[in-house]
């Protein structure tokens, strides 16, 4: 994640002034691979951070990905089980042969590791929220 004043166009952004930065997929769009059916058990993950707009629209900037969305988020995911899912989700999208992925439920065609990085970024935010030995929701 970078730290700067002004995000640049298209950045993923995970906070007031950090982004993910991103990376322009090397193939076309019908080259990509749909994953939306790997998404399903983090369907109320995505419902919870979903609060500037809808997807449908505005596509990741319909999304508050900051440390402070995902925390609010905590009243409807439970913490441990998102983070079982996030690992299963980055499992899966690792072992695609392809470089770019795309997601109607999103709304987003993008890089792999740019995705694969936003994974990364809420995994951490969640377990922030996991208390030392017990489980949270």
């Amino acid at each position: 994640m970078n730290k700067a004043l002004k995000r640049p166009q298209n950045a993923i952004a995970t906070g007031p002034d950090t982004w993910i930065d991103h990376v322009e997929p090397a193939v076309p769009y019908r080259q990509a691979v749909a994953i939306d059916d790997l998404l399903a058990d983090l369907a109320a993950m995505w419902a919870a951070l979903e609060t500037y707009c809808v997807a449908g629209c505005c596509g990741f900037d319909a999304f508050d990905f900051s440390a402070d969305g995902v925390s609010a988020s905590l009243s409807k995911v439970n913490a441990a089980r998102t983070c079982e899912a996030l690992a299963t989700l980055r499992g899966n999208l690792l072992a695609l042969r392809a470089n770019a992925v795309s997601s109607n439920r999103l709304n987003m065609f993008c890089d792999k590791n740019e995705f694969l990085e936003l994974l990364g970024h809420l995994d951490r935010c969640y377990r922030v929220a996991i208390p030392v030995g017990r489980d949270q929701r």
